[in-house]
C-alpha cells in the first residue's frame, strides 16, 4: 500500500483558510501573529510549508520546567 504524497507547501486555499484573509500582506502578519515562518513569492502569493503548519511549535511541546525548591534561609 502506497501513501499518497502531499505537496511540500500549503496551498492558497488553505493558507485563506488558516488566516481568513485573501491578501498577501494580512496573510503574513496573521501568520507571524501565530508564529508560523511564510514568505511573499514574486507572484505575490504566500508560500508556507507544509510541516510548520500541522505540526505543534517547541515551546507548546516541550514539558513545563519545575520550579527550584528554595529553602528559607532567616535566621
Amino acid at each position: 500500500m502506497q501513501a499518497i504524497a502531499q505537496p511540500i507547501t500549503l496551498t492558497e486555499e488553505e493558507v485563506v483558510a488558516i488566516t481568513g484573509y485573501h491578501r498577501a500582506a494580512f496573510q503574513l502578519r496573521r501568520l507571524e501573529e501565530m508564529g508560523i515562518p511564510a514568505h511573499r513569492r514574486p507572484d505575490n502569493t504566500v508560500m508556507v510549508l507544509r510541516v510548520y503548519a500541522t505540526t505543534r511549535p517547541a515551546a507548546e511541546a516541550a514539558p513545563e520546567k519545575q520550579e527550584p525548591k528554595l529553602r528559607l534561609i532567616r535566621k
